[in-house]
């Protein structure tokens, strides 16, 4: 499987969760009127919601920088670096979330 084969389908997944994210906040934001909100907020401040939290950042990195790649691709911006481009998606990725895991680990 090639590397634009594997970055095709981690777009299409992380669009898909995203989208079921955004249903599922705004599903939790009517919690509001009904005066439950507070029991939610300390379930998401939760030492154990916080691999979750950093899971849908990554999920949210990747979907991001990957879009970023596509439109520059499909502009045909750069269309000699695509596979230079495609390297650094996942570098980027990568960099941005290390940086904000160690931002959380202090």
């Amino acid at each position: 499987m090639s590397l634009n084969t594997i970055a095709f389908y981690l777009h299409r997944i992380t669009g898909i969760i995203l989208a079921i994210y955004l249903c599922m906040h705004l599903c939790f934001l009517t919690t509001v009127k009904t005066g439950e909100y507070e029991n939610l907020i300390e379930i998401t401040l939760s030492k154990e919601f916080l691999p979750l939290d950093l899971a849908l950042f990554l999920i949210g990195i990747y979907h991001g920088v990957n879009g970023i790649r596509l439109i520059i691709h499909e502009f045909g911006f750069l269309y000699e670096y695509r596979k230079i481009l495609l390297y650094l998606t996942f570098i980027l990725t990568a960099l941005i979330w290390i940086a904000l895991c160690l931002e959380v680990a202090k």
